[in-house]
């Protein structure tokens, strides 16, 4: 399960830096969809690696 805490915070990274990107380099349109996409899935990502991560520590 530690490898799927790492994908999520890496993907929640990646969103992050492409939502960064999108809004300040791109003026908010990037890939289709807007730059607070990228923000709301990276803020999903980290409160879902959160979450796995509480469960191991209840669990262990």
């Amino acid at each position: 399960m530690n490898r799927l805490v790492n994908l999520l915070v890496f993907l929640a990274a990646l969103a992050f830096i492409v939502g960064t990107v999108a809004r300040f380099l791109g003026g908010g349109n990037l890939l289709g969809n807007e730059a607070v996409v990228y923000w709301r899935g990276s803020i999903g990502f980290l409160a879902f690696a959160a979450t796995l991560l509480l469960v191991q520590i209840r669990d262990g």
